[in-house]
């Protein structure tokens, strides 16, 4: 065979090979696509949902509710379902996500609230113009198509919109509660339980509060409002109230108490101009009061006076620059507030220079002897921390040597920031150590600051002392940060250090500190 025939040969062959290759290749990529499309069904049969919609339904609705609820916005609800079509199906098939109706919406949305409540209690929002008549007509039909639910009303919210084209005067002034009242107050409200409002007020036109139009109400929020009756109809056996005092700083409070009745009270939040606030000591009698919030009120003390309450537990107090000082407010009240086990004392805005002197720190303890959990703004009590003039004698109070001292049922202690005069003297140190040896509880105490601060060098000899005499919390602070030769790098730490600050930030900020961390 001559060379051409055996390279004819060798060529054939090595087709034959690429052929059979070729084949080859082609089975093994349909085999490959096959095995594609398996993983691909197999995939999306056993795909697992999110973590959260591995909840159960039940868990599911509190959290929507609470997104949706928190925040008057009705289109909070649109969007969310349309975050998946589990979220919709959720939404659009449970109830309560239907029940709150927004007055000014238009005709279609408010019968579609009605529909899919399926009958529950219904919370009702209203929203106009607090003095305007012809705004308030647009709220005529909404409003006329709720009141054929009133037996469903379970709570009733009325804000004031105080957007520029609606606050220009007109001719005729009407309120905006007068105007709801003027609809309303024929109807009964059997399942009414809470009622706000938000916008200037006349208590004596608001007959639908009355016990005979709304029997089952138990909270009633007023922020402003005023009296211009001589006779006003009692409302229910209330458990809360908040009363707003600034609209008319010359209300007749006696008055005022012939509206609510105070043997089932359980929680009262007062705020505003309070200087007419003229009623005797001891007059009124709060019998199942536990829960007192004064939030800058003008005068304390006319409050605290004229108030009976023996059951009182929780008493917030943020106080203004106007008001007297915690001397003159809380002194002399002997035995009178001894059961309260709760105790916040703040302040709102500047105080234009005053201070909180050495004279307030004692009346102030010893107002509320039995106090278990106490909650102070660091700063505005430069002198919490220094030696009482008390000079005890021997005997059981003899421990005595500071102002809170006089707090034996101490348990827990709260700080919003601390006072620099602390810091320089170790002053809540002292203290500590003191109450220790004194053979006292050990305290829970919690350092809050408002803006994130991180932990450096310098606090850390400070909480180290803390934490050796009482259990220290630390909230609003990050990890610990170093400077200078901690630096392994110009950008900042290096990876190994980062991870070993923050193993040390978490151990140290977890809460509880007390054991300690090498």
């Amino acid at each position: 065979m001559d060379e051409l025939a055996q390279a004819r040969v060798k060529l054939n062959q090595l087709e034959e090979v690429a052929r059979k290759l070729l084949k080859l290749l082609l089975d093994v990529r349909a085999i490959i696509a096959a095995q594609r499309a398996n993983v691909n069904e197999l995939s999306r049969t056993n795909l697992r949902p999110s973590t959260i919609n591995r909840l159960p339904t039940e868990i599911l609705v509190i959290v929507l509710d609470l997104a949706i609820h928190t925040r008057h916005r009705p289109e909070r609800k649109q969007k969310l379902a349309g975050v998946c079509r589990h979220w919709r199906d959720v939404i659009l098939q449970t109830p309560c996500f239907w029940s709150t109706i927004h007055v000014a919406s238009d005709a279609s949305s408010i019968n579609t609230h009605l529909e899919r409540s399926r009958g529950t209690l219904l919370d009702i929002v209203i929203e106009g113009a607090p003095r305007s008549p012809s705004k308030h007509l647009a709220l005529h039909p909404g409003l006329e198509t709720v009141m054929t639910c009133a037996r469903r009303w379970r709570s009733l919210l009325v804000i004031a919109d105080y957007s520029s084209d609606d606050y220009l005067e007109e001719e005729d002034e009407e309120l905006l509660t007068d105007f709801i009242a003027n609809r309303i107050n024929h109807l009964h409200f059997p399942s009414l339980k809470r009622v706000t409002i938000l916008p200037l007020c006349d208590v004596g036109y608001l007959a639908f509060l009355s016990t005979a139009r709304a029997p089952a109400l138990e909270h009633l929020e007023l922020h402003e409002f005023m009296i211009t009756h001589d006779t006003l109809n009692p409302v229910a056996m209330l458990k809360t109230l908040r009363l707003n005092f600034d609209a008319d700083p010359f209300i007749d409070h006696l008055l005022c108490w012939s509206l609510v009745r105070t043997q089932t009270l359980t929680k009262i939040s007062f705020t505003g101009d309070t200087e007419a606030f003229l009623l005797q000591t001891n007059s009124i009698c709060f019998p199942s009061l536990m829960s007192l919030e004064l939030d800058r009120v003008t005068k304390t003390r006319p409050i605290l006076d004229a108030i009976v309450a023996p059951n009182l537990e929780q008493f917030n107090y943020t106080f203004l620059h106007c008001d007297d000082s915690p001397s003159v407010a809380l002194s002399g009240f002997g035995s009178k507030f001894t059961n309260v086990r709760q105790l916040s004392l703040s302040r709102s805005g500047r105080w234009d220079g005053r201070e909180v002197h050495r004279v307030d720190a004692l009346p102030f303890c010893e107002a509320f002897p039995g106090v278990h959990h106490v909650e102070l703004d660091g700063v505005d009590w430069p002198y919490l921390f220094d030696p009482s003039p008390i000079q005890s004698e021997p005997g059981p109070n003899s421990h005595i040597r500071y102002p809170i001292d006089l707090w034996t049922e101490l348990k827990s202690f709260t700080f919003n920031g601390l006072h620099d005069e602390w810091l320089k003297h170790d002053q809540p140190m002292a203290w500590l150590v003191h109450r220790r040896a004194s053979g006292l509880q050990q305290l829970h105490v919690k350092v809050k600051v408002s803006n994130t601060r991180v932990i450096d060098r310098r606090d850390i000899g400070l909480y180290e002392r803390l934490k050796e005499n009482c259990t220290l919390e630390l909230d609003g602070f990050s990890s610990l940060g170093f400077s200078g030769p901690w630096n392994a790098s110009p950008t900042g730490h290096s990876e190994g250090l980062t991870r070993l600050l923050d193993q040390i930030a978490t151990s140290f900020l977890v809460g509880d500190i007390s054991h300690g961390w090498a």
